[in-house]
């Protein structure tokens, strides 16, 4: 049975470390990454909030699916 978020996460943590040092670029394409999944939500001002905050956010998302 595939466990969608351990997968998303394995793909989201990948990314971080391949790409290529624009940080606003990866953090958008992990949060595409997660938004796929059933279930999560990304709060109405996403698109408002720090690079930091995203970034924390999504580390914590990716620490849950790999753990």
């Amino acid at each position: 049975m595939s466990d969608p978020i351990k997968t998303v996460s394995m793909i989201s943590a990948f990314f971080d470390i391949i790409s290529d040092g624009d940080p606003e670029k990866s953090i958008e394409q992990r949060a595409r990454f997660y938004k796929t999944i059933e279930g999560i939500e990304f709060p109405s001002d996403w698109d408002d909030l720090p690079l930091d905050e995203k970034r924390r956010r999504l580390e914590k998302l990716d620490r849950i699916g790999l753990s």
